[in-house]
C-alpha cells in the first residue's frame, strides 16, 4: 500500500484491537501483522522498523558501526542532537570490528542516531495513557531534575492510533549488579525521586514492576557489574498503561482505586486478585506505588545475591557490594521492609522514604560507601576498620 495512504488507513478488522493480540494464544502470531501495516508510513517518517525484535521473516536493518562512537549525553533524559542514550561498549577499534562481525550493533536507527522504541497507543481506548506520559513530558515538567519518566522524542498522531517514540533503553532494573553500596542508594534514590514527581503532580503509577523500571544502559556492556554513581546511569519508568491521574492540589487520601490493576509480583496485598480482582472495594493508591518500588529493589538484591552465588562475584572480586551491604548496612533492608509493610497506614509516603534513604546514604561510612578502584576488601578488614 503506497505510503502517502497513511495514515488513514484503518487496520484489518482482526487486528482491530492490537493491545490484545499478544494476550490470547490464537492471535499472539498475528502481533507483528500491525507492525507491517504501519510499516511504510513509518518509514516515510524516518523511522525503520527493527524485525529482530517481531519477525525472522524479514532481514534485520543495517548495523551502524559508527553509532558506538557518540557520546553518552551528559544528561540521559534530555539528550542532545549526536549523543547516545544509552551507555555501549567501551570499545578500541578491534573489539569493535570483532563486534560488528559478530552482528553486534545499533539495529534501529531514528534522526537521534540511536535506538528507539516505539509504542502504539489506541487514541481512545488508549486517551488515559497518552495524556499522563504527555503532560510527564510537557517543557516545564521535562526540565525538573527529579522527572524519572521516560522521554517521548517524537509522537506519531494517526487517525486511530499514537506512535510515542521513545528512546529504547534495553536494561531492566534486576539486570545491572551494582559496583558500590552508594550504588544501591543512587538507584532507590532514583527510583523514589521519580515516584515523589509523580504523585507531586497527582499521578499514581499502579503498574511499578521490575520490567517498567528501565536504565540507559545497553545490554551488551562487558559484565553486569556497574557503578550508578560514576558511570550516570539513570533509571526511567515506563509503561503509564495502568496509571490514573488526579487533579493538582487534591488530598492525596483521596486517590482511591479498585479492582486488580498492575503486575502480581508486585502488588500490595491490599490489592484484590484471584477470585475477587473485579472487587468494587476501594483502597488507597500511593501506599501501592511505595509497596511496588519496595518489592521491585528487594527482588533486585535477591537476584544479585543468586548471581553471585551461582557464579561467583564478577571480575573475581573477593567481596561484592551487596555481601557489604547486607552486612554492614540493614538499615537498606529495613527501609525497603517498612516500605512493603502488609499495612498501607504504615508505609511511609514515597516522600518520607526519600527522606530516610538520603538521610542513610549521607550517614555512611566512606569506606563502606565507596569502594577502591579493585574492589571491596574482605569483610573482616571493612568491620575492623570502620567505625559507626
Amino acid at each position: 500500500m503506497p505510503a502517502h495512504f497513511y495514515p488513514a488507513a484503518p487496520l484489518p478488522s482482526h487486528l482491530e484491537h492490537w493491545e490484545r493480540l499478544d494476550m490470547d494464544n490464537t492471535t499472539e502470531h498475528l502481533v507483528d501483522e500491525p507492525w507491517r501495516h504501519f510499516e511504510p508510513y513509518l518509514a516515510s517518517r524516518g523511522y525503520t522498523l527493527c524485525w529482530r525484535y517481531y519477525s525472522r521473516d524479514k532481514p534485520e536493518t543495517p548495523v551502524r558501526e559508527r553509532s558506538f562512537g557518540y557520546p553518552v549525553a551528559e544528561d540521559p533524559f534530555r539528550p542532545r542532537s549526536r549523543e547516545g542514550f544509552v551507555h555501549l561498549y567501551d570499545m578500541d577499534e578491534n573489539t569493535m570490528e570483532q563486534s560488528t562481525n559478530q552482528g553486534c550493533g545499533i539495529h534501529q536507527t531514528t534522526g537521534w542516531l540511536t535506538q528507539c522504541a516505539l509504542k502504539a497507543l489506541h487514541n481512545s481506548r488508549a486517551r488515559a495513557e497518552i495524556d499522563i506520559i504527555t503532560f510527564l513530558n510537557s517543557p516545564k515538567l521535562r526540565s525538573c531534575a527529579d522527572n524519572h519518566t521516560i522521554p517521548i522524542l517524537d509522537k506519531i498522531v494517526t487517525t486511530d492510533w499514537t506512535f510515542i517514540v521513545m528512546p529504547y533503553w534495553p536494561r531492566s532494573l534486576q539486570t545491572c549488579i551494582p559496583w558500590e553500596v552508594d550504588d544501591y542508594f543512587n538507584r532507590l534514590t532514583q527510583a523514589l525521586e521519580g515516584l515523589c514527581f509523580m504523585h507531586r503532580h497527582g499521578i499514581v503509577h499502579r503498574d511499578i514492576s521490575v520490567g517498567n523500571m528501565l536504565l540507559n544502559v545497553h545490554s551488551g556492556v562487558p559484565g553486569v557489574y556497574s557503578s550508578f554513581t560514576r558511570r550516570n546511569i539513570a533509571l526511567a519508568y515506563i509503561d503509564f498503561g495502568c496509571a490514573a491521574r488526579f487533579p493538582a492540589g487534591s488530598d492525596p487520601a483521596s486517590w482511591v482505586g479498585t479492582g486488580h490493576w498492575g503486575t502480581m509480583d508486585h502488588s500490595a496485598p491490599e490489592v484484590p486478585r484471584g477470585d475477587n480482582r473485579h472487587s468494587k472495594h476501594p483502597y488507597h493508591l500511593p501506599p501501592v506505588d511505595v509497596y511496588a518500588v519496595g518489592s521491585v529493589l528487594t527482588r533486585a538484591l535477591s537476584w544479585e545475591q543468586l548471581y553471585c552465588k551461582t557464579f561467583g562475584n564478577p571480575d573475581g572480586l573477593p567481596t561484592a557490594a551487596h555481601q557489604v551491604l547486607e552486612a554492614l548496612v540493614p538499615e537498606y533492608r529495613a527501609l525497603l521492609a517498612c516500605m512493603q509493610d502488609p499495612d498501607p497506614t504504615r508505609r511511609p509516603t514515597a516522600h518520607a522514604a526519600l527522606k530516610q534513604c538520603s538521610a542513610l546514604r549521607d550517614a555512611l561510612q566512606p569506606a563502606i560507601r565507596f569502594a577502591p578502584a579493585g574492589g571491596y576488601p574482605d569483610l573482616r578488614y571493612l568491620r575492623h576498620h570502620s567505625t559507626f
